[in-house]
């Protein structure tokens, strides 16, 4: 890969390919986040350790087990992502514990990592691993921009129909325009 090819993977899955706000993807963990940046942080870098740990298994599973039986693929993948977020869980250990107990189900459930997962068993491996950590990045800064966009969003400005989630909506797809304008 030359370094233009790198650059245009990080820039595309922070950008471009942003999965929770321009192919919604694990939307539902940005729209409902109402954490500090800190742990907004902490838990996007969860979620990009889970992403990339995943690619880098299922990958190889798709390209040398599960080519013959693709129908399989989705619940293998499922499985995976599982084990991946158990054993990060079991090797975070109590550090972790306090800070992000409910979020470590929330990284097997987020939308995002499957859909990544299926996604990058088309391009090469290498690509695969680079593009999962970029997307988790995009991930990452999605979750800790958002609930300060949201924030400075006068509820009492706009219409009364406008309050609230669809406010919240309205937010995300002003950000994903804002977002695809890079593209």
């Amino acid at each position: 890969m030359t370094a233009e090819m790198i650059l245009g993977i990080l820039l595309a899955g922070l950008l471009s390919e942003n999965y929770a706000i321009l192919h919604f993807l694990g939307t539902g963990a940005v729209i409902e986040n109402e954490r500090s940046v800190k742990h907004s942080l902490i838990i996007g870098l969860g979620t990009t350790i889970v992403m990339v740990v995943s690619t880098a298994i299922t990958w190889p599973l798709q390209a040398y087990v599960l080519e013959s039986v693709p129908y399989l693929r989705t619940l293998v993948f499922v499985v995976v992502v599982l084990l991946v977020v158990e054993a990060i869980h079991l090797l975070a250990g109590t550090g972790l514990e306090g800070l992000c107990r409910v979020d470590f189900t929330k990284f097997a459930i987020n939308g995002a990592v499957l859909g990544l997962c299926i996604h990058n068993t088309e391009i090469p491996y290498g690509e695969a691993v680079l593009t999962a950590a970029a997307v988790g990045i995009g991930f990452t800064l999605t979750m800790a921009v958002f609930p300060s966009i949201r924030e400075k969003a006068d509820d009492t400005a706009a219409p009364k129909a406008f309050r609230g989630f669809p406010l919240t909506l309205l937010c995300a797809g002003m950000l994903a325009l804002t977002l695809l304008s890079y593209g």
